[in-house]
C-alpha cells in the first residue's frame, strides 16, 4: 500500500472521528433540550391548578356556598389531575382513604395483611421524605384531625432522574467514541502492517529477479566448464532458496489482498511443510522431532495452499524455537469432526499462562528476544478472514508445552 493511500484512509478515519463528536453532541444538545421542554410543560400542568382556581374564585356570585364549591372543585379538577400517590389517615394514623396506589378503595379493615403493610410502609416513607401535611379545625385548634402523606408526581420523579439520563448518555457517547476510536485506531495499525507486507514484497521482486537471472548465467556457464555434481548440488540448493524467497514475497504480497482459494489437498500441504523442517531440526543436545497423525488423506478443501503453508511454517517455528533449550516432540494432527477439519499443533516447550491466550495472537507481540511478533498475527488473519475458520491457544500449561488449533469448513 503507498503511503499516500494510507495517509488518505487515516483522514477519512480523522474526519469520521470529528463527524460523530459533533453530530453526538448536536443529537445530545437536541435531545436534552426537548425532554427538558417536555419536563416545563409538565411542571406548567401541575401548577396551573392555583391560577385556575384564582381565577374561578374571583367569578363566583356573592352568595355562592363556598365550602360546597372548594368540594366540588377539589373532586372534580384536583384529584384527576393527580398521578402521585396519596394516603389519608386518622389521627391515630390509620389509613381511610388512598389515591394513585394499586390497592383496591374500600375499608382498611377488610383489606388483607399483606395490603395493610403496604400502605402503612408508604405511609411511613413518605413521612420520612417529608410528604406529610396535617389537617386541622383553624388554625389557632392545634388538634390534628387526620393526616394526608404524598409520595412524588411522575414529573417530580423524571426531574430527580433527568440529572443520572444525562450523566449516562453522556458516559455511552463517550464509551462509543473511545471504543471507535480504538478500533480505527486498530485498523490504521494493521493498515500499516499491511503496507509494510505489500512494500516487502515489492521490495524482493527486483532482488529475486536479478539472482534468477545471474543463476541461469551460472547454469549455462558450469555446463560448458563440464564441472563436478558438487557444483551442481550448491547450483540447485540456490536455485531452491531463490523459488523460496519468490515464495515467501508472493505472501507477503497477498495480504490485505482479496484471495482466491482452490480446491487442495491438505494433507499433502501438511506433509509438505514437516518435510521441510526435517532437514532443519535441531539434533544435537537438544533433539526435536515431528510426528504427524493424519486421518484426512483424500480430503480437499477449498484454501489457498501458499497461505495456510505459511501458517503451519510460523506455528511450527513456534514451537521450535518454544523447545529449543529443552527439545522434544512436536505432535501434528489433522482430522474431521462434525463437518469441519481440525488441525492440532503440540509442542513440548515453555508453554503460557492463560492470560495470554488472545494477546499472542495481536500483532507486536511476542516472548522472543528477536522478532517483530508477527508471526501469530498473520496465521489469525488467514484463518480467519481469507479462510471463514478458527484459530485459538487449545491449552497450555507453563513449563509442559502449548497446543494450537486450527478450524477450516
Amino acid at each position: 500500500m503507498k503511503s499516500g493511500k494510507l495517509q488518505k484512509k487515516t483522514s477519512k478515519r480523522s474526519r469520521f472521528l470529528t463527524f460523530y463528536f459533533i453530530f453526538g453532541s448536536v443529537i445530545l444538545l437536541i435531545f436534552f433540550i426537548i425532554y427538558t421542554n417536555t419536563l416545563l410543560r409538565d411542571i406548567r400542568k401541575d401548577v396551573q391548578v392555583v391560577p385556575d382556581l384564582y381565577s374561578k374564585f374571583l367569578g363566583l356570585p356573592a352568595d355562592v356556598n363556598l365550602e360546597h364549591f372548594l368540594f366540588q372543585y377539589f373532586m372534580e379538577e384536583i384529584i384527576p389531575r393527580i398521578d402521585y400517590p396519596i394516603i389519608l389517615v386518622d389521627s391515630l394514623k390509620t389509613p381511610f382513604s388512598w389515591e394513585n396506589i394499586d390497592i383496591e378503595s374500600k375499608e382498611f379493615k377488610d383489606l388483607d395483611e399483606r395490603q395493610q403493610k403496604i400502605l402503612t410502609t408508604m405511609a411511613h416513607k413518605m413521612e420520612a421524605q417529608g410528604g406529610v401535611i396535617p389537617l386541622k379545625f383553624n388554625r389557632n385548634n392545634t388538634k390534628v384531625h387526620s393526616w394526608v402523606y404524598f409520595g412524588d408526581s411522575q414529573t417530580l420523579t423524571r426531574l430527580k432522574l433527568t440529572p443520572y439520563i444525562d450523566m449516562v448518555l453522556i458516559i455511552i457517547f463517550l464509551l462509543m467514541g473511545i471504543y471507535g476510536f480504538i478500533i480505527l485506531k486498530r485498523g490504521e495499525r494493521n493498515m500499516i502492517w499491511v503496507g509494510l507486507a505489500k512494500e516487502t514484497a515489492h521490495q524482493f521482486g527486483t532482488p529475486l529477479s536479478s539472482l534468477q537471472g545471474w543463476i541461469d548465467i551460472l547454469e549455462m556457464r558450469l555446463q560448458d566448464r563440464n564441472c563436478d555434481d558438487e557444483m551442481y548440488s550448491i547450483l540447485d540448493n540456490m536455485k531452491g532458496d531463490v523459488k523460496r524467497l519468490s515464495n515467501i514475497a508472493s505472501r507477503f504480497g497477498k495480504v490485505g489482498s482479496v484471495i482466491k482459494c482452490q480446491n487442495c489437498s491438505l494433507n499433502e500441504i501438511i506433509t509438505s511443510t514437516i518435510a521441510h523442517f526435517q532437514h532443519r531440526l535441531p539434533t544435537a543436545s537438544h533433539k526435536i522431532e515431528i510426528h504427524y497423525e493424519s486421518e484426512i488423506q483424500g480430503q480437499i478443501l477449498p484454501i489457498d495452499s501458499d497461505l495456510i503453508t505459511w501458517t503451519l511454517e510460523n506455528l511450527i517455528k513456534n514451537a521450535i524455537d518454544a523447545m529449543q533449550h529443552k527439545g522434544g516432540i512436536i505432535t501434528i494432527k489433522a482430522f474431521r469432526k462434525k463437518a469441519k477439519t481440525y488441525i492440532h499443533i503440540s509442542d513440548e516447550g515453555v508453554g503460557m499462562p492463560k492470560s495470554s491466550y488472545k494477546k499472542i495472537f495481536l500483532p507486536g507481540v511476542t516472548s522472543k528476544e528477536r522478532g517483530w511478533g508477527l508471526g501469530l498475527s498473520l496465521a489469525k488473519r488467514i484463518v480467519e478472514e481469507y479462510h471463514k475458520g478458527k484459530i485459538r491457544v487449545l491449552e497450555s500449561e507453563v513449563g509442559k508445552g502449548t497446543t494450537f488449533e486450527i478450524v477450516l469448513k
